[in-house]
């Protein structure tokens, strides 16, 4: 199996990948038409939601990553904030109908490598293209005299034996380790009915860990009550904490055990609830 960086590589001496998401399928139907006239060294894939586009970013490389801004059920910052942690070196275009002044403001962390007011005309999509596909190439170079992948510093080989494990292949304990990495989390608990802990990644508080794990079940399996009084067939499946400092964020694995992941406030919900739910789906024939 070739590395993060072999595959990046491979991308960069050959073709360019570009992967375009929106919700509106006329939209991507008119994009993948007309940035084919690029050329056939560029190849273009399309996505209209956000799990369909995480799906082929992780198993494969793309020098481009074109996103609407506002999408169902998520926007392209939150999809940019998990393209960062899969694929730090990817460029990431954001296209909206909202004025870009604004959101440079706002998503100024996430370091957008361009942006796209609508509407637009197929002449600067493709320039766009062209200018962000060749970022990637250089930056990849860069990288590759270098040594060392982005994963490689942050997060060192264990992140990288987790990520390059077959599914089939991984523990509970690879799972947490993947989530705890993808999400940018503190720290991922996880956790039966009784409150008790299983295992746990990250930053834990030894002294608080027992007692924050019996609330946070207390605090989930309670809310049963409240889906009934609301008139719900079925329990909620999840709960998520504001805070301050932290949010937290719980999971229903399969009705026995709960994972809770704490993040900070910086991080955009959207991104670590996909990775939670993923996770959780993951864990559940493991732990049955």
């Amino acid at each position: 199996m070739m590395t993060y960086l072999e595959i990046k590589k491979t991308a960069v001496m050959t073709e360019k990948h570009v992967l375009i998401v929106d919700d509106d399928k006329s939209v991507l139907r008119m994009l993948e038409f007309g940035l084919k006239r690029l050329g056939s060294n560029y190849r273009i894939h399309t996505a209209s939601d956000m799990s369909s586009a995480v799906e082929q970013i992780e198993k494969q490389w793309f020098d481009l990553v074109i996103t609407d801004y506002m999408m169902p059920g998520m926007t392209g910052v939150d999809l940019a904030t998990v393209v960062r942690k899969i694929s730090p070196d990817t460029q990431v275009v954001l296209m909206t109908a909202y004025g870009t002044s604004k959101l440079r403001n706002t998503t100024h962390r996430l370091r957008f490598d361009g942006y796209l007011n609508k509407p637009f005309t197929m002449d600067q999509i493709r320039e766009m293209v062209r200018q962000t596909a060749n970022k990637s190439a250089e930056s990849t170079e860069a990288e590759a005299e270098s040594g060392s992948t982005f994963e490689e510093i942050i997060a060192g080989p264990q992140a990288l034996a987790v990520r390059d494990k077959p599914l089939d292949k991984m523990s509970i304990q690879d799972h947490l380790q993947k989530l705890y990495i993808n999400a940018g989390t503190r720290s991922v608990l996880l956790i039966d009915a009784k409150g008790n802990l299983v295992k746990a990644v990250g930053q834990i508080n030894n002294a608080k860990v027992s007692r924050i794990c019996a609330q946070i079940a207390a605090n989930y399996f309670s809310s049963a009550n409240l889906a009934n009084l609301l008139d719900n067939k079925k329990k909620f499946k999840a709960s998520f904490y504001e805070g301050d400092d932290y949010n937290l964020y719980v999971c229903d694995v399969n009705e026995r055990f709960l994972l809770a992941v704490v993040f900070d406030v910086k991080l955009r919900p959207g991104g670590v609830w996909f990775y939670t739910k993923q996770t959780a789906t993951a864990l559940a024939p493991l732990l049955s």
